[in-house]
């Protein structure tokens, strides 16, 4: 039995799509009709994890760049950030207009962001707004837009025991220190008694750094930066020509009934 663990947007899914190929959805349910074990582990929160995923029946789900596990349908890992401080920066980001997401047990777009699918993601355009509606609702972490980021942003969120992912240069993804999808990897491995030795992963961008160094086994599709690409034992072919698909169907052919 092997592990695998996928990154979802930009790997698996082709950037503004829908949905995932077919040809990438069936070659992970193959994985797991041959008996591996098939793990979600992306940035995205559970609030924003499309159905095709959910309906999928995967063997872990590792969310918000894993701060949060569920795995055999179990809560294995919970890690939110305070209420009390998610509320306070907030404050701070309206009071500097900074635009992002609130991520957790719902997406939630802010200041100057209209959603493209407000029943699932809804978007609120005040901190006054944020405040009446989702103050107490979980969250595991925090997106920011807007590349570079200021200096005096990036102190008070280190300063206050966050950490940083720029995402492609496209935005910032914030997490508590210690909170990474290599923890995930590790945590989920643990849960299942594997060896590291049996895991392999597939990614696409710098939020998937640490997965790629926490697997026995790391691939990266070729439409990922050259940064990303240079972390990776194998370079498998793009999202747009299925890579995953191509990678996994050619192992499934030459791995032998006793794996």
């Amino acid at each position: 039995m092997k592990y695998f663990f996928f990154d979802y947007d930009g790997t698996f899914l082709i950037p503004r799509t829908p949905a995932m190929s077919e040809r990438n959805r069936e070659a992970l349910l193959a994985l797991k009709k041959a008996g591996h074990k098939v793990i979600l582990c992306t940035g995205r929160c559970n609030g924003h994890v499309p159905d095709e995923l959910w309906d999928l029946d995967l063997d872990a789900y590792c969310t918000s760049c894993g701060a949060c596990i569920i795995a055999d349908g179990k809560v294995i890992r919970d890690d939110r950030l305070d209420n009390g401080f998610v509320n306070e920066t907030m404050k701070y980001f309206w009071d500097l207009q900074l635009d992002g997401a609130v991520e957790g047990e719902k997406r939630i777009k802010f200041y100057n962001i209209d959603s493209y699918d407000k029943p699932r993601i809804p978007d609120v355009h005040s901190y006054d707004e944020y405040i009446r509606l989702y103050s107490l609702i979980p969250v595991h972490k925090l997106t920011l837009y807007g590349v570079p980021m200021k200096e005096e942003v990036a102190e008070y969120l280190v300063s206050n025991g966050l950490e940083i992912i720029n995402n492609n240069n496209v935005y910032y993804e914030i997490i508590k220190v210690g909170n990474d999808k290599g923890r995930a990897v590790r945590d989920t491995l643990r849960y299942f008694g594997a060896d590291v030795l049996d895991s392999y992963c597939f990614g696409d961008s710098m939020n998937d750094s640490r997965m790629l160094m926490n697997v026995g086994h790391s691939m990266v599709v070729d439409s990922a930066p050259d940064d990303v690409k240079e972390m990776a034992d194998e370079i498998i072919p793009s999202v747009y020509d299925d890579g995953p698909a191509i990678w996994i169907e050619n192992f499934l052919k030459e791995s032998s009934p006793c794996l």
